[in-house]
């Protein structure tokens, strides 16, 4: 992963991109690879304005073989939906300018390509698929009736039904004589970023622990749940586990019996040791300070 800083905006470029970029240009399809650039700036170019227009920052742009993700750093979670729409807006809005063009006469070439271009990434993008905006959404959805662990849960399953449906279609196009690379290069992308999705701590859930824990200090009352964990647990399957209204204390199986986290001591165990450390040893390290 190449990363440079573009003013406070982290670039990430994969690895991966590099050889499909260079692939395209010797193949002859530097066309193609200009004509999805453009409709790919015109989308992210999309959702940057609605991060500037609710406050935020763009925080990380990482580039991939097949697009780019946009990380945004915004006060307030609640308006997150706004920004995944925006991406298909614009691109449905860039297709329709171009459309409307053609009406008056002024066709060419290029401006039909890139109309149907931006109007395949915007269809594209509202697959209820992560990275994919359409999964951006569901999450969103989702997180407003279950729990955020539930909704990574369920978009990530999604998302390898779609990635199943995608070479099944791969498949039988070829054997129609159709070859369409894409269908069966762009599954391993969507299922990795789904699977690191599911792997990352919700920040909303962080958020609720630290309003439970100053309320515990000031005497009140809190619900508690228990939840058992297995000895090869690591710091972040502990994080995402926090519970969305009850106060979460973790029960580690170890080869003795087994001991109790709280989310406090979770939550300091990421700040300290990270959420790829595992469980059990940092547990140890906590409770021999005690």
């Amino acid at each position: 992963m190449m990363r440079f800083r573009i003013g406070r905006t982290e670039v990430r470029i994969s690895i991966g991109a590099l050889p499909l970029f260079a692939f395209c240009i010797v193949a002859g399809e530097l066309r193609a690879l200009l004509l999805a650039g453009t409709a790919l700036a015109v989308h992210e170019l999309s959702h940057a304005i609605a991060i500037k227009n609710l406050g935020g920052r763009t925080a990380r742009i990482s580039v991939y073989p097949f697009g780019a993700v946009m990380t945004p750093e915004l006060p307030s979670k609640s308006a997150e939906w706004v920004i995944a729409l925006a991406g298909p807006l614009g691109s449905f809005a860039l297709s329709a300018m171009l459309s409307l063009t053609e009406t008056f006469g002024l066709r060419s070439a290029w401006a039909g390509d890139l109309n149907r271009t931006s109007l395949a990434i915007g269809l594209l993008n509202l697959v209820p698929a992560f990275p994919l905006d359409g999964g951006r959404l569901f999450r969103t959805l989702l997180s407003e009736t279950v729990r955020a662990r539930t909704a990574k849960t369920m978009l990530l399953l999604f998302t390898a039904v779609f990635a199943c449906g995608s070479i099944g279609a791969g498949v039988y196009l070829a054997l129609r004589g159709v070859y369409a690379w894409t269908l069966f290069l762009l599954p391993p992308f969507l299922v990795y970023a789904a699977v690191s999705e599911w792997k990352t701590p919700d920040a909303g859930a962080v958020s609720r622990a630290m309003e439970r824990k100053t309320a515990l200090r000031s005497g009140s009352p809190q619900k508690v749940q228990i939840v058992v964990l297995p000895q090869d647990a690591s710091v972040g399957d502990a994080v995402c586990s926090i519970a969305r209204s009850r106060y979460t204390i973790f029960r580690v199986q170890t080869e003795g019996g087994s001991i109790e986290l709280t989310e406090d001591d979770a939550l300091d165990a990421a700040a300290k040791s990270g959420l790829s450390a595992p469980i059990k040893s940092v547990f140890s390290g906590l409770t021999a300070g005690k």
